[in-house]
């Protein structure tokens, strides 16, 4: 076997792009390999923002080997065989029949020859550069081909020679030659196999191996750590990031000016982390520390002064504009910024965001004033707080701070009202609005986040612009799994039809869609079925449950309660018994039971078993306010019923030759399913 080398030199290839490029990239390598039967090992890829790699040792020669190409019918028209036999350049002679699923069909033996690999290396790599599919491609000069960015160079070798051949869709000619790092070592310089590249690539300052520089990377910030007793917050995604931003990775630490650490921590990590990719720090005690980690892409002589001293003054500048903002926009308390909101369009058919406030905050209303008493944590207050909350949510939108920095949203807004006075719970739930629903801290930020987001979901549904497909643009899909995800962690029992209802009434306009409450309930119940399927609950369960009730904290509770159940062997017996009585009585609805026409003990027994039920539930249900108590007392009482309903069906034969003892056992089975499906799905 020989080695073979492939490097595609290409502009900045973004960093979002890059793992998942090199997989496919070796994958459609591999696979040409495949379909040409030639034999591989050893395989490597690499990629940085320069460089596409691939590597592996090849067979010299293709596999010598025959294929049957399959034909038409040998029924089939003489113009059809002829179009068949002319397009492979053969006669009806060089074909055999054979017989596949009781039809003769007509085959083509086709014998390939071994050819040298060499030989075939240039079509491979064409295809499968044309074939590397990207989110988002350009083409360049007079080029139509399309690339994520521009290719600059071929590099292909194979047992040390050049696989010669023209690129004539992008202009250019393989070679043996690439260079290295652009400002370090731009000079062109040539390679005869893999080992010989990756060693002059390390002399000429680039590693071109995604993990080694995240290792570098990761090895130099532990240094860093342990020199100046700190600790740097790596995100996953953002080291990803800036490992794909660089082909030689330096580590380095700057400071940040005092005046700008009394900002909150939000406003400081945040030019830091979204627009500078800087690595935030932080002292023993856990708060954040004056200094930045960042990894630039150069060697510097004078150990990196100058670079951070760059670094630091772009910091600068950004961490001023945000402490100007900061101080400005407290001059104002958070409340003034109201009226300004009139200016912000949400939609053309919705308003303003103003307007959209004034609907929240009446939905507030209505909602506190409707589940008072139903749920423990609202109380007396809790409509005011809920109007506090809804009033100042979307404040901030117009401030100077959240101008700049939009990622802030609903942050800022926090730190602005807990600095101005306003009540904890207030603070809370304004920097939580945006969170999905478990992770909600408290309940009242649980219940403005439900009623801010039912009335989103109900509002775009009025003017029809429900998701359709994969398309979501205004994230509906998610409001909705959080509405649900806030009713199970908090126990919220809501009537959300009322809810829907009441906020469908709210809106503008002559134009809206009529039946938008029951689209909005669907579509939520539906999201709710996939939520309960992905949590382990039966899809017998779900679908019962479901289609029976809107009462969704309801429903996670029996669905919990007789998932549990039916993983028991009883469970499973009882479930079993119960639809075979449901299959055996068809259409048959008389409960007419006479005790006179039973002469077998095990119907006798069943029969009285099914009375004592339907007593039990009289009781229970005049004993239990609780409807989940009383579901799950009625539910232990029919488990109690599977032994009796199995010897019924062991030793008791339903289909009787006599008519009338026939009915009257599918009467007895029929009163049994009307009892049971009131808790059994």
């Amino acid at each position: 076997m020989d080695n073979f080398l492939l490097e595609i030199l290409v502009e900045e290839i973004p960093a979002r792009f890059q793992a998942g490029a090199i997989a496919e990239f070796e994958k459609l390598m591999t696979e040409e390999f495949d379909k040409q039967k030639i034999s591989y090992s050893d395989v490597k890829s690499f990629i940085s923002p320069r460089r596409i790699v691939f590597s592996a040792d090849l067979s010299e020669q293709t596999l010598d080997f025959q294929e049957e190409k399959k034909g038409p019918q040998v029924t089939a028209s003489p113009e059809v065989i002829e179009k068949f036999l002319k397009a492979n350049g053969v006669s009806r002679e060089n074909c055999i029949e054979k017989t596949v699923g009781k039809k003769d069909f007509l085959f083509l033996a086709i014998h390939h020859a071994a050819k040298n690999t060499l030989d075939c290396l240039a079509e491979i790599i064409k295809k499968s550069i044309s074939s590397l599919s990207w989110k988002k491609s350009m083409h360049w000069g007079s080029h139509q081909m399309h690339f994520v960015r521009p290719i600059r160079n071929i590099l292909a070798v194979f047992g040390g020679k050049v696989v010669n051949f023209a690129f004539d869709e992008i202009g250019l000619k393989s070679t043996n030659q690439t260079v290295g790092h652009r400002f370090l070592a731009p000079a062109a310089f040539s390679v005869l196999n893999t080992e010989d590249y990756l060693g002059k690539l390390k002399e000429n300052f680039v590693v071109v191996d995604r993990e080694q520089r995240r290792r570098i990377v990761l090895d130099e910030i532990k240094s860093i750590e342990q020199k100046h007793g700190i600790s740097v917050a790596i995100s996953e995604d953002l080291m990803n990031e800036v490992i794909g931003l660089v082909e030689y990775p330096v580590v380095l630490m700057g400071k940040v000016p005092s005046k700008f650490m009394k900002l909150p921590e939000e406003a400081i990590i945040t030019p830091m982390k979204v627009h500078q990719r800087y690595f935030p720090t932080r002292d023993r005690n856990g708060k954040l520390a004056p200094y930045f980690v960042f990894v630039a892409n150069n060697s510097a002589v004078d150990g990196g002064k100058t670079i951070i001293a760059g670094n630091e003054r772009v910091l600068n500048a950004r961490l001023a504009d945000a402490l100007f903002f900061f101080e400005t926009d407290l001059q104002k308390p958070l409340d003034s910024y109201l009226d300004s909101l009139r200016k912000i369009t949400f939609n053309v058919k919705l308003g303003s965001v103003f307007d959209r406030i004034q609907r929240v905050t009446n939905l507030c209303r209505f909602a506190a004033r409707e589940l008072k008493g139903k749920n423990s944590f609202i109380d007396e207050n809790t409509e005011t707080l809920l109007v506090r909350i809804a009033t100042l949510a979307k404040c901030d939108l117009s401030t100077s701070m959240v101008y700049e920095f939009t990622e802030l949203q609903g942050i800022m807004g926090a730190h602005y009202a807990r600095i101005q006075g306003e009540n904890s719970e207030v603070c809370t739930a304004i920097r939580e609005q945006y969170l999905q629903g478990d992770e909600l801290s408290s309940p009242i930020s649980a219940f403005y986040s439900l009623v801010d987001k039912i009335e989103l979901i109900t509002s775009f549904f009025a003017i029809g612009k429900e998701p359709t497909g994969s398309k979501d643009p205004f994230a509906l899909r998610r409001a909705a799994i959080s509405i649900l995800k806030i009713i199970k962690k908090y126990d919220i029992d809501v009537d959300l039809e009322k809810l829907i209802r009441e906020a469908f009434e709210q809106l503008p306009g002559t134009d809206l869609n009529l039946d938008t409450v029951e689209k909005v309930l669907a579509f939520i119940m539906e999201r709710f079925k996939v939520l309960l399927k992905d949590s382990g609950i039966d899809h017998d369960i779900v679908s019962s449950l479901t289609s029976s009730s809107n009462d969704v904290l309801l429903i996670y509770q029996k669905s919990a309660i007789l998932n549990e159940i039916m993983k028991t062997s009883k469970g499973e017996k009882l479930m079993s018994g119960y639809k075979r009585a449901k299959n055996i009585i068809g259409n048959n609805s008389s409960t007419e039971v006479s005790a006179v026409l039973m002469s077998e003990n095990e119907e006798k027994v069943l029969f009285d078993k099914i009375n004592k039920l339907e007593t039990r539930f009289s009781e229970i249900e005049l004993q239990e306010t609780d409807i989940c108590a009383q579901f799950e007392k009625e539910l232990d009482a029919c488990v109690g019923m599977e032994e009796s309903i199995s010897d019924f069906f062991d030793k008791v034969l339903v289909n009787s030759e006599d008519c009338v003892v026939k009915q009257n056992r599918l009467n007895m089975l029929t009163k049994l399913v009307l009892l049971f499906s009131k808790v059994v799905p």
